[in-house]
């Protein structure tokens, strides 16, 4: 028996992590954040390979003495093809002589002169040279290396191997003696150099997949990405926001991504690889601005479907993955304040709150009094009369308007005065080395208020409203994160998540404006409270087995529940300055979904040939979605005595409605909720795939898979069973994507695949909802079908280096039975509502446009500029209903939502030196179609083009405190929608100033 094997991978002078090392064919190791890896074998000839993921990186032959302990050293150059290998054997006690060696620095890269640096408790010393630098001759062996300063923490760094004949370099940033200091290492999947980073610095060992550029450069299918680097440095305070930066993505009702023109119902999402409910009753997709951006480690949107993706990923998926465990000890606190030019100092329309508004909770002033809804057959029956004429269905007068005073009379807004938006976070984490592993864990909390106003809103549209309105919102944020794991062994990792994100909007309008179509004077008040909800428990993990080439295990679960409570939703309107009782309505609605998903992936990588390799995986996924959706609606309307009192506009109508006039019958309460405005759903989904990625040589991979994906949709009514519907949907999906790396430099990804896209449970349902915005009524539409798509993708990618880069992306998608909001087929007031239908077909093709390019750089400061730009062009064929109600000059339209030109710009400084950076942003998005509009004579109603610029600037002061200052929609251009190139509604948001501090202890 060979006393010992060593094994060290370098790629130039730096350690290459996480390399499986196989001997005459079997696993026995991974190289560590050193590039080490050892292992016993007999005497004789041996075989060594060094993999990743199935491939062969290298491939050596030695042999191994009964007594010898051998060393080999492979070392991967950015210049040559091929890697140099050194093979060297020792007698047991031979002291054959390596060196250690390095630079040591602070956190801004400045050399560090006359720095300690000690081998094996001070055996070997040596100091730093004025560049920082130094070398220690000393025997083969293992060592532990300490490097000290008396202006500096102490950097520890144990299990240094040491071969014979070589290097090994151990480099560190030190930070200041006020500063705890820590160890980095990360791991690396792939054959790149090292990146500079600003925590301290060990073998500068680096995980091209841990940066966007890198995540981008090895995904074999097209992915566009933001690590978690780019969320803080753009600024964005949530996900959907966030996502815009990437080339293709724009948003729908600032919640909602849209990606290469396809809204929500062609986009998957998932959180840590599990799918989310989602908190709009109108929408199947989720709205991402529940998202905070700091609990989030980055992500990824990749836009070509594969056979381990949901099916409905035709637009893209969007992949959130929140923080894990952390590398060293985390303990933050963040305090941030604003001001916007139409907010704050200025007068807002506001009304009476509750006492624990400020935490975005309604303390119990909203609530739907009790006893209500048992005495109106769940608000749908209230019948004012004697007993003596019915007592089955007769509710006495007197009762009645018992019934009546138990609401709250707040009906009247009132001027606020606009606060500056505050926000507070608290961050704390650690990891701990225990016998077999590492444990860690990371928590973080975060409250923000701010608040939002159309001042100066204006309405004009010739065939509608004509006016202005003020529109205000004023938004309480509170999210809790913990994370625990353990790490352990070569490539086990198993984590707990848990999540609670809470979201709350008051909002308030008040519109006066002349319905141009119907001749009057139509003033509208709203008044509107939504708590909205995410709460999560997630399990995580992945496992490596070592069975053949090594087999890998990837498992999720967890459960999920999402709420969105609006309490007493008051609208009512003045029609020609008197009071419409028709259209007063409060509103109760309560949505509750429950999800619990199940799914895993198995990864089993074989080598057929010196030049074929691939990787089989198989998984599947199991989901369940419940709904709950309650709603309950009450009007108030005059009684017998209704003469008796005045319903003009100057008229207080808290004192109309007052409890002395309930009690007097000039007013009465009245139910009108339907049987169809409360139901029940269900949705399940069973899918599994098999799929295939094969390296063929150095320059071919081809990913072929095929899923099989199960959906079904059930809608329950219990107030009307007669309602009930069902849709049933089964596809064979099949993903194929091919790349060819022409060069090192250069790669090519062709794909095609199919995918499906299920119509959402409102836009199925018989419930009759409102537009949380304009309270239009929404109809659904139970014959909805799924729709089909085929795919075609291609990307040609050239890399300069590690981040400079250009791409060039190109797509087709054919949409059957696309389902689209379409214009009712109704009259009266419904005609100014939205329903569903599917159309015929439709195609979309576009190009995209991306790069990154360093224009300055040297040992102080960097510029970049990064952009991307989009083109896309859409056709929809419709249907015979949608031909007839938009007219025949509507056929061939674009798709609704999508904008034909997209572009995006960030230009940045860096200066090392002072650890400060300054980025600016510029996003536009073209116009595109919002709203389908009735009739040949008018066109589609469009949400005009605007361009976004923002500006933040970050600096490091000492070692602890960031300070961030943040300039956010600079040109303030209007937002604004358009009907034949005329304005009918305009308003803008004024431009925000925010500044934050962050302090590490």
């Amino acid at each position: 028996m060979a006393a010992d094997t060593f094994v060290n991978v370098l790629y130039d002078d730096d350690p290459l992590q996480g390399v499986d090392v196989v001997i005459d064919g079997e696993v026995v190791g991974k190289t560590n954040r050193l590039g080490s890896a050892e292992h016993n074998i007999d005497a004789g000839q041996h075989q060594l390979q060094l993999q990743r993921s199935g491939a062969t990186l290298g491939d050596v032959s030695f042999d191994a003495d009964s007594q010898d302990d051998v060393e080999i050293s492979i070392r991967f150059s950015s210049e040559a093809d091929e890697p140099r290998v050194t093979i060297k054997a020792y007698a047991p006690g031979d002291l054959a002589e390596g060196f250690v060696g390095g630079v040591v620095t602070t956190q801004g890269g400045e050399p560090i002169y006359d720095a300690t640096v000690s081998v094996a408790d001070g055996q070997y010393t040596a100091k730093t040279d004025r560049n920082g630098a130094y070398q220690i001759a000393l025997p083969r062996g293992e060592y532990a290396v300490e490097i000290s300063h008396p202006d500096f923490e102490v950097v520890d760094v144990a299990d240094v191997r040491v071969p014979a004949e070589l290097g090994v370099v151990v480099s560190a940033r030190m930070r200041s003696a006020a500063v705890e200091t820590s160890i980095g290492g990360i791991e690396a999947p792939t054959l790149q150099a090292p990146a500079q980073m600003e925590e301290v610095v060990i073998m500068g060992t680096y995980n091209p997949s841990d940066s966007s550029a890198g995540i981008e450069r090895f995904a074999t299918s097209v992915v566009d990405a933001l690590d978690i680097g780019q969320l803080e440095r753009f600024g964005d305070t949530n996900v959907a926001a966030a996502l815009t930066r990437l080339v293709g993505v724009t948003l729908a009702d600032d919640k909602f991504v849209v990606v290469r023109g396809l809204d929500g119902r062609y986009i998957s999402s998932t959180l840590n690889g599990i799918l989310m409910p989602s908190t709009d009753p109108l929408r199947r997709d989720v709205q991402l601005d529940l998202f905070p951006s700091d609990i989030l480690g980055g992500v990824e949107l990749q836009k070509t479907f594969s056979a381990d993706l949901l099916g409905t990923s035709t637009g893209g998926s969007v992949r959130m993955t929140t923080r894990g465990i952390p590398d060293e000890p985390v303990r933050k606190v963040s305090v941030s304040g604003g001001y916007n030019t139409e907010v704050t100092g200025e007068d807002y329309v506001t009304y009476k709150d509750s006492s624990t508004d400020v935490w975005g909770y309604d303390s119990g002033l909203r609530e739907l009094p009790s006893g209500v809804l048992g005495a109106t057959n769940q608000a749908q029956n209230l019948t004012i009369c004697e007993l003596s004429v019915d007592a089955n269905i007769c509710t006495p007068p007197l009762e009645a308007a018992a019934l009546g005073v138990k609401f709250q009379d707040d009906y009247n807004i009132k001027s606020d005065s606009g606060d500056p938006d505050f926000g507070a976070s608290l961050a704390y984490g650690d990891r701990y080395a225990l016998a077999n592993g590492d444990f860690g864990f990371y928590a973080a909390a975060d409250y923000s208020h701010s608040t939002k106003n159309r001042a100066d809103a204006t309405l004009s549209d010739a065939v509608g409203l004509e006016g202005d309105y003020q529109r205000s919102t004023e938004s309480y944020n509170l999210s809790g994160y913990l994370v625990a794991g353990y790490e352990y062994g070569d490539a086990n990792l198993v984590e707990s998540k848990s999540i609670w994100l809470r979201s709350t909007d008051n909002t308030v309008r008040f519109q006066e404006a002349v319905n141009n179509q119907e001749g009057i004077q139509e003033d509208r008040f709203i008044l509107q409270w939504v708590e909205r909800e995410f709460i999560s428990q997630q399990f995580t993990g992945s496992n490596l087995f070592n069975i053949g080439e090594g087999h890998t295990l990837d498992w999720r679960m967890g459960y999920s529940q999402t709420n969105r409570y609006e309490p007493d939703r008051r609208g009512y309107s003045y029609i020609n300055g008197f009071l419409s009782t028709t259209s007063l309505e409060r509103r109760w609605a309560d949505l509750a979904e429950d999800s619990i998903d199940v799914s895993v992936d198995y990864s089993i990588p074989f080598t057929l040939s010196d030049s074929i390799s691939t990787i089989v995986k198989v998984g599947g996924l199991y989901s369940d979605k419940s709904r709950e959706w309650e709603m309950y609606r009450f009007g108030l309307g005059l009684g017998d005595n209704g003469d008796q009192v005045s319903l003009m506009r100057d008229d207080n109508l808290e004192e109309i409605f007052s409890y002395q006039n309930f009690a007097l019958d000039v007013v009465r309460l009245a139910t009108i909720t339907t049987n169809t405005d409360s139901y029940n759903s269900d949705e399940e989904m069973e899918a599994v795939y098999l799929s295939t990625e094969t390296l063929i040589g150095d320059s071919w991979t081809v990913v072929l898979g095929l899923r099989q994906e199960e959906f079904s949709q059930e809608i329950t009514y219990p107030n009307a069973a007669g309602s009930n519907n069902f849709l049933d949907s089964s596809e064979l999906l099949p993903a194929l994507s091919i790349n060819y790396n022409v060069t090192e430099e250069l790669q090519i990804r062709a794909g095609f695949s199919s995918t499906v896209s299920y119509p959402g449970i409102i836009e199925r349902s018989e419930s009759v909802i409102f537009d949380p915005e304009t309270d239009k009524p929404i109809f659904g539409n139970p014959d909805l079908v799924s729709s089909t798509i085929d795919n075609f993708d291609m990307r040609f990618e050239y890399y300069f280096n590690d981040q400079e880069n250009v791409t060039l992306a190109l797509f087709y998608k054919d949409i059957t039975d696309p389902v689209e909001r379409a214009v009712p087929d109704a009259s009266g007031s419904g005609t100014d509502g939205i329903t569903f239908r599917n159309s015929e077909s439709a195609t979309l093709q576009g190009v995209e446009i991306d790069a990154y390019k360093t224009l300055f750089e040297n040992a102080d400061s960097l510029w970049f500029l990064s952009g991307n730009l989009t083109f896309i062009e859409s056709e929809v064929t419709l249907g015979v209903s949608n031909l007839r109600l938009e007219g025949e000059n509507q056929q061939g339209r674009d798709l609704q939502g999508q904008a034909p030109r997209l572009a995006n710009l960030q230009l940045g400084f860096d200066h090392f030196a002072t650890e400060q950076k300054l980025t600016l942003l510029v996003n536009y998005a073209d116009d595109k179609i919002f709203q389908v509009s009735r009739g040949a004579a008018f066109d589609p109603i469009v949400y005009n083009s605007r361009t976004l610029v923002d500006l933040n600037y970050e600096k490091l002061i000492g070692e602890s405190l960031t300070v961030k200052a943040k300039v956010k929609n600079l040109l303030n251009e209007p937002v604004e929608w358009s009907r034949g190139g005329r304005v009918i509604e305009s308003f803008e948001d004024g431009i925000s100033f925010s500044l934050s501090a962050s302090y590490e202890f």
